[in-house]
Parts: structure tokens; C-alpha cells; sequence
């Protein structure tokens, strides 16, 4: 970033350490960050009363600012993205607390883990018709079994058949499309609120 003649050093050693803090994003979004940062430092000193050394202090450590906007930078990209590793760096920061972030997260992977499954279940039925299925075995309580390797359960009854092929892989694709809808509703929620809480 290009300094203004006569800008104070310490503003300089300020926005310095908040540079190498935000290292690995885009340049010029660096450079805006940076920008907005100075002309901010340089209007809070300016106020009645305020110094470089109070407005700095205001301003908090650079360490923990830069990673505020590194925080936000992630969770807008997830906004925008359709890469489930993307959204879920962005849900990462979606929350206030740890047990939020990690309940996020963990709800967001446990959902993928089923989408899997169901590819899985579609692909192997191609190749192992006579394994792979839905099963049903009458005269039990929990009679349903969706078997993707093994041996299906001694008198069970398969359902769909090849069936299973299409259905699973469009109820994979289901699952999918509304856990990314509903993971970036969440971002998107926490974003706007932290944005009126900071306005």
C-alpha cells in the first residue's frame, strides 16, 4: 500500500502487521482492507481529543483484526460458492461460540457423509446387483436395511431393484443441494447479524 506523505510510523507498523496477518488473500482486496483501515486510524485521531496512540487502541490488536476480516472473507465466499470444502471453511466462523461452530460443522459433514453413502449405494449396485439393495426382512421391527457391501440379511426381500441406482443417486443430489441451501442460509444469517450488531 502506497503511504501519504506525512502518515504516522506507527500507523504504518500498525497496518504492516495487518498485512502480514491477512497473507493468502487476494491482493487487492489486501490493499482495500488496508486502505479503509488507514483512512479509519487517521479520522478517529482526528476526533476531538483522539491520538494516533487512542485510535490504534480502539482499533484492537492487528492480529485479531486481520482475522475478523479473514473470518468474513471466507464466510462470503461460502455464500457464493458451491464447493462443499468452501462452505464448510465458511461455517468455521458462522457462529459465536465453539459448540456452535462445531455442532455447524459436524450437522454439515454428517449430511455429506449420507450423500456419499448414497452415491455409494447407486455405483455399487452397478457392479454388485446381487449385494447391494434395499432390503426389507419381514417380521422385524427395524425390517429395513440399505446394504452397500456384505451380504443382505438372512430371508430379506429387496425393494427397488434397479431402482436403487436412480433413486439413490437423485437422493444424493437432494440431500446435497438442501444442505448447501441450508448452510449458507446459516453463514448468511450470522453474517447479516454480526453486520447489524457492528452498525
Amino acid at each position: 500500500m502506497a503511504t501519504a506523505a506525512g502518515t504516522d510510523p506507527r500507523i504504518e507498523r500498525y497496518l504492516a502487521r495487518v498485512r502480514v496477518a491477512l497473507r493468502g488473500l487476494p491482493e487487492p482486496e489486501i490493499d482495500d482492507i488496508l486502505r479503509e483501515l488507514h483512512s479509519h486510524t487517521i479520522e478517529l485521531a482526528a476526533q476531538e481529543g483522539g491520538t494516533v496512540e487512542s485510535a490504534l487502541q480502539s482499533l484492537g490488536d492487528p492480529f485479531y483484526l486481520a482475522g475478523t476480516y479473514r473470518s468474513e472473507n471466507q464466510m462470503a465466499r461460502a455464500e457464493c460458492s458451491g464447493s462443499p470444502l468452501v462452505i464448510l471453511q465458511g461455517l468455521r466462523h458462522a457462529s459465536r461460540s465453539r459448540l456452535g461452530r462445531v455442532t455447524a460443522t459436524a450437522l454439515y459433514a454428517f449430511a455429506y457423509i449420507n450423500v456419499l453413502t448414497l452415491w455409494a449405494a447407486a455405483v455399487d449396485k452397478l457392479f454388485a446387483q446381487s449385494r447391494v439393495g434395499l432390503w426389507y426382512v419381514p417380521g422385524k421391527i427395524s425390517s429395513f436395511a440399505l446394504i452397500t457391501s456384505g451380504s443382505p440379511p438372512e430371508g430379506a426381500h429387496e425393494l427397488l431393484g434397479w431402482w436403487l441406482v436412480p433413486i439413490a443417486a437423485l437422493l444424493g443430489w437432494v440431500v446435497r443441494y438442501v444442505t448447501d441451501r441450508i448452510a449458507k442460509w446459516w453463514i448468511g444469517r450470522y453474517r447479516r447479524s454480526t453486520a447489524s450488531q457492528g452498525a
